[in-house]
């Protein structure tokens, strides 16, 4: 995510226009929000629970709470131009962010949100698509390739973009403010987000009608009849569990951006996923959990399947459902006798062979492969006398 200072609007004339219909507050308000904001001293960059102290303790509410911190964030970095040019980021960890006060998008979203979280403000950090410059036209790429972030303030969620915080384009030119608090149907035109709920809109556009003029896509998101819940959809996400999440988000970016590389992280989400059901299975007794067990493998057996028909599999995804298919079988035989699942050799065999095609794509020189096609050729032998 590297296009951190795209030029976001290009048509000065026509924001001229949203101005003048734009329920958009002014932004002087903040002024001694954004005033002690930059005086924070610098010894608390070292100390995020101070820091955030210290932003939150003149804010009036949560929104100018969450302003505060969008100014120290927007002056305290700078953005990263040398990691830019080598097409990836500089820093690994929130330490360095802060030790180098530069970074991309990325980091800054990251900042905002972990002095947030500090704060007592509900923050999540978006990824999604910028607006490329007009020489650029407005094709949406494979991939995300920036960052923002939403924020829960006085009993609604927001938009903002700390990144092009200090960014003199068109738009602030025109509005006379930075990305905080943009209005939705403001920000879609700059801002399209992996998942359609974070375009906070009352029915979501779609890739194509991204890739719009401004001035057709404004016309249809402030005509739009309401199609769904944002919040809603936001709000059942957020509840689920971080794994659940993860495997719920990369599906819905490939189901609104159906590209390869949103195709290769949903299966890679998806064979988490089987990883995570597979280590359920390591901490249960056997035989006397046997049936859950054979349950728990069956799921992540599906779990990585789904994800073999959407994308080619690295060595250790293969590798992975290779185990699981061995372990399946290895379980099944092992049941106690006159279990249904113990009788029926013939799906056992079948899994074995499944197990044996998949190791056999494996590089040959791999231990795992010869260590796992000598236990599946051995219980294969076994199946074959019993029979």
């Amino acid at each position: 995510m590297d296009n951190g200072f795209t030029r976001p609007f290009n048509r000065l004339f026509f924001l001229a226009m949203l101005v003048v219909f734009s329920p958009w507050p002014a932004f002087a308000q903040y002024g001694a929000v954004d005033r002690h904001a930059r005086q924070a001293p610098d010894s608390l960059s070292r100390h995020l629970p101070g820091l955030a102290a210290y932003l939150s303790e003149d804010a009036q509410n949560e929104t100018e709470k969450a302003r505060a911190i969008y100014t120290w964030v927007s002056g305290y970095l700078q953005y990263d131009h040398q990691a830019e040019r080598k097409g990836q980021r500089i820093n690994q960890h929130l330490r360095d962010i802060l030790d180098r006060r530069r970074g991309l998008c990325m980091d800054y979203a990251l900042l905002y949100q972990a002095v947030c979280r500090y704060a007592g403000l509900q923050c999540e950090k978006v990824d999604g698509y910028a607006a490329p410059r007009l020489a650029e036209g407005r094709q949406v790429p494979e991939k995300a390739d920036h960052a923002w972030n939403a924020v829960w303030a006085d009993g609604q969620w927001h938009l903002l973009d700390a990144t092009w915080g200090e960014v003199q384009d068109e738009s602030r030119l025109a509005y006379n403010a930075s990305y905080f608090f943009t209005p939705p149907e403001v920000f879609i035109l700059t801002h399209l987000p992996e998942q359609p709920m974070w375009q906070l809109l009352p029915c979501p556009v779609s890739v194509e009608a991204f890739a719009q003029a401004h001035t057709a896509l404004y016309r249809q998101v402030t005509q739009q009849d309401t199609c769904w819940s944002a919040a809603d959809s936001i709000a059942a996400t957020l509840s689920l569990s971080p794994d659940s999440r993860r495997l719920a988000l990369a599906r819905q970016s490939f189901e609104f951006n159906d590209t390869p590389y949103t195709k290769r992280q949903w299966a890679a989400a998806l064979f988490d996923r089987a990883a995570a059901f597979d280590e359920q299975t390591e901490s249960l007794p056997y035989p006397d959990s046997a049936n859950t067990i054979v349950r728990l493998r069956q799921q992540a057996i599906e779990q990585a399947e789904k994800a073999l028909q959407l994308s080619e599999p690295q060595t250790w995804q293969r590798e992975l459902y290779a185990q699981l298919l061995l372990n399946q079988a290895i379980g099944r035989y092992q049941l106690p006798g006159g279990h249904p699942l113990s009788t029926d050799a013939e799906a056992t065999v079948a899994i074995l062979e499944t197990a044996k095609a998949q190791l056999l794509l494996l590089p040959p020189e791999g231990y795992f492969r010869g260590y796992a096609l000598q236990q599946c050729n051995r219980l294969l032998e076994q199946l074959s006398g019993g029979n």
